[in-house]
């Protein structure tokens, strides 16, 4: 009986132990520009930590693909694991909470710039007319968020003095 919880105990270690050697060989590799190879080795990082349960380590483990994804220019990848990065995070650190949502904002900016940018460079009227109403959404909503409170306020003293 003793030893099934020893057994358990050295499995987790060894298994820690090896996402550990995958994160940094897979640093390692990204340093020496072997790209694909150290992409291999962040995926099986995260396949290691998404099977040994502790949230924290998958959440990193995810973050470290999810920026190379980035570097890449693989914009909905990048997106898709810092999701999985954000979600799985177990931490009371704000200053890591505020890096991952401004490292997910960006990566999202950039996966919509790039489809914008690829209706730019094919010009179909279709891709054309989509882009065009994007743009006039985004001054609607702009325009909105711009306004003067004191616009606001004036407008709701005007209905109220008509009633």
């Amino acid at each position: 009986d003793t030893l099934l919880p020893l057994g358990k105990q050295w499995y987790q270690r060894r298994v820690r132990g090896m996402g550990k050697a995958y994160e940094a060989l897979g640093r390692c590799q990204q340093n020496e520009g072997k790209i694909e190879e150290a992409l291999e080795s962040y995926k099986e990082f995260v396949n290691i930590a998404k099977d040994e349960g502790n949230q924290d380590v998958y959440s990193q483990a995810c973050a470290s693909l999810a920026d190379l994804y980035n570097m890449l220019g693989d914009y909905g990848s990048a997106v898709e694991f810092y999701e999985k990065s954000s979600e799985s995070m177990e931490t009371e650190d704000q200053e890591r909470v505020q890096l991952m949502n401004i490292s997910l904002a960006i990566a999202r900016s950039h996966n919509q710039l790039q489809s914008f940018s690829s209706a730019i460079l094919h010009n179909t009227p279709q891709l054309t007319a989509s882009l065009v109403e994007w743009k006039d959404y985004r001054d609607d909503a702009f325009m909105m968020a711009s306004r003067p409170a004191t616009a606001c306020t004036d407008s709701a003293q005007s209905t109220a003095q008509e009633a």
